[in-house]
């Protein structure tokens, strides 16, 4: 199935209960919510396995990453039996900058990181769909969470 992530709307009244308390506010099958009917999903950011793209488009080799960068930050831990997801919480405000910087984002920007050496593949076409794809979703999401004045929970898991 392989590592994904998934992010959930956080009202903001419970940000200091998800922040100690992440999984309390996850759902309980995020894939389901992801692949299952349209109609009945809930509001949410599938990045499926793009949140590596996404990663690297908002830290262009730079020392200090795009503010967007938090959006994606983290990584599972491997262990001998699999890995242990990551999850974070992010407030308000900080959505709200993230969306800004988010924003700024466009095409060009995934053409340039398609650019690098490393990570060019022979299904450039594809690729470049798949990340502009997951961009926009990312921008309207965080757009979304950004008019609501509200946070969010995600898992890269």
């Amino acid at each position: 199935m392989g590592i994904r992530y998934y992010a959930y709307p956080l009202a903001p009244e419970f940000v200091d209960r998800a922040t100690e308390d992440p999984w309390a506010f996850m759902s309980d099958d995020p894939l389901a919510d992801a692949w299952g009917p349209k109609e009945s999903a809930p509001d949410m950011l599938y990045l499926d396995k793009c949140w590596r793209y996404l990663q690297r488009l908002t830290t262009p080799g730079v020392a200090c990453p795009r503010i967007a960068y938090d959006l994606f930050e983290g990584d599972v831990t491997h262990t001998s039996r699999g890995w242990i997801p990551w999850i974070k919480v992010l407030t308000p405000d900080a959505v709200s900058e993230i969306s800004r910087d988010l924003s700024l984002l466009d095409g060009d920007d995934v053409d340039a990181l398609l650019a690098r050496d490393d990570l060019y593949t022979t299904r450039l076409e594809e690729d470049r769909s798949y990340i502009k794809e997951h961009l926009r979703s990312a921008q309207a999401f965080t757009a979304r969470m950004q008019a609501r004045g509200w946070g969010l929970v995600y898992l890269i898991g």
